[in-house]
């Protein structure tokens, strides 16, 4: 008999247990709660994603002005939240995730540049421009990647501008006093053209300004814009003191003080190392023409 009522507690405690087990095994956890999805906001990071992948070799800044409209638009319609806090605090995450993200494109987008082999002024006006916009947004951390990627970029605009700016000042050198005590400025010459040979031999001082062919090929025509400059100045004092020996004492007189320091400055040219084809042609005709001028001097009569 005791058996038997210990057989039916066992029983019962085991169906007890089983069921305690099998309502467990019922209850599952709740699910995580979904938020609610903003269609203006997911609109904006699609538009911000397809910014990114936008190609390095073309610029974008219309699609950057659009997106920030969009913004702005949706903010003043409350479409991010009608909690006007949130509604700015969403605004102001949007803006800045679309400023670097466009900022990081522009860099890539300016190296890209850098690195092709031409050049277009257009283009160097619009990334100077774009840069000097970007860098003075409130949206710019100072000394983030893409303030110091700033900076590098405005290195190369500077090198750049620096060395066309000296091209221009060699092109348009001119010298053109004729007076017999007026001297062709051969120092400050001699000092371009090492400066240009100091360019082209140290890369541009700039691994990206050294991509621009134009840049190589206007400095390695210096020296000769130089040179038929110089040419240019001795030819017109040759002409401007030509047939002027009869206002001297004697051939001897004009000999001195007027045929030998013009001879001078012809010999001269050679002092310069202008390293052109035409140096020897150019000056053997200054030297022929100066000496005809010697020639009448030596026939002439003087009273």
């Amino acid at each position: 008999m005791n058996n038997l009522k210990i057989t039916l507690v066992v029983i019962v405690v085991m169906a007890i247990l089983a069921g305690i087990f099998f309502w467990i095994q019922s209850i599952r956890p709740p699910g995580t709660v979904k938020p609610v999805e903003n269609p203006f906001i997911e609109q904006i990071e699609t538009d911000i994603k397809q910014l990114k992948s936008k190609p390095d070799n073309a610029f974008c800044k219309d699609s950057y002005r659009e997106i920030a409209y969009k913004i702005n638009e949706f903010h003043k319609g409350k479409r991010f939240s009608t909690d006007p806090a949130v509604n700015d605090q969403e605004k102001k995450n949007l803006e800045s995730n679309l400023y670097v993200t466009y900022a990081e494109k522009f860099i890539f987008q300016s190296k890209t540049f850098f690195c092709a082999s031409q050049w277009n002024p257009d283009d160097l006006a619009f990334i100077q421009a774009e840069k000097n916009e970007l860098k003075s947004s409130r949206l710019l951390v100072e000394g983030s990647p893409v303030d110091n990627e700033f900076t590098t970029l405005q290195t190369v605009l500077d090198k750049y501008a620096e060395i066309q700016s000296f091209i221009s000042s060699c092109y348009s050198f001119d010298y053109s006093e004729t007076d017999l005590s007026a001297r062709f400025p051969i120092a400050d010459v001699q000092n371009k053209i090492d400066r240009v040979n100091s360019l082209l031999g140290n890369k541009l001082e700039n691994v990206f300004v050294n991509n621009c062919i134009r840049l190589h090929d206007e400095l390695r025509k210096v020296p000769q814009v130089l040179f038929e400059k110089h040419v240019y100045y001795l030819d017109r004092k040759i002409d401007n003191w030509s047939g002027m020996y009869p206002n001297y004492n004697s051939q001897n007189d004009y000999f001195n003080n007027l045929y030998t320091p013009i001879k001078n400055e012809i010999e001269a040219l050679d002092d310069v190392v202008y390293n052109v084809s035409n140096l020897d042609n150019e000056y053997n005709k200054l030297l022929i023409k100066w000496i005809a001028d010697n020639a009448n001097a030596y026939s002439y009569t003087y009273q």
